[in-house]
Formats: structure tokens, sequence, C-alpha cells
């Protein structure tokens, strides 16, 4: 199977879970820069890019949204 219809195939998953592809970029970039910081300050070991990382967290499900309720 190409690699083309893998990621059609995680897509589809995450939109399953009520994940846009658009939420899921922010959702990774920001989990991206969480793995980043924690690789400048030590605390984690990467064989991988962070990038790579936070997209292979989010398909597993390890990355949820964080719900930000106004308070007023």
């Amino acid at each position: 199977m190409p690699k083309q219809e893998l990621l059609e195939l995680e897509v589809e998953k995450l939109e399953k879970r009520g994940i846009n592809r658009y939420k899921a970029v922010l959702m990774a970039a920001q989990e991206a820069r969480f793995i980043n910081d924690q690789i400048r300050l030590d605390i984690t070991k990467a064989a991988d890019k962070p990038a790579t990382m936070a997209l292979k967290r989010l398909i597993e499900g390890r990355v949820v949204e964080a719900d930000i309720a106004e308070s007023q």
C-alpha cells in the first residue's frame, strides 16, 4: 500500500474521533513544540524528529485536545 493511501487512512481515523485535518495540524504542532522543549531540557531523548514523534502520538491517540473554557 503506498504511503499516500496510508496517510489518508490515518486522517480518516482522526476524523472519526472528531478531529478534522486542520485541527490535527495545530495539535501536532503544539505537541512537537512540547517535545522539542523536553529535548532541549534533556528530559527526553529522541531518535526521530519532534514533528514525526508528535504525529505518531496524535494518531495513536496519546494527544488530546485541550478544552479551554472562557472564565467570565
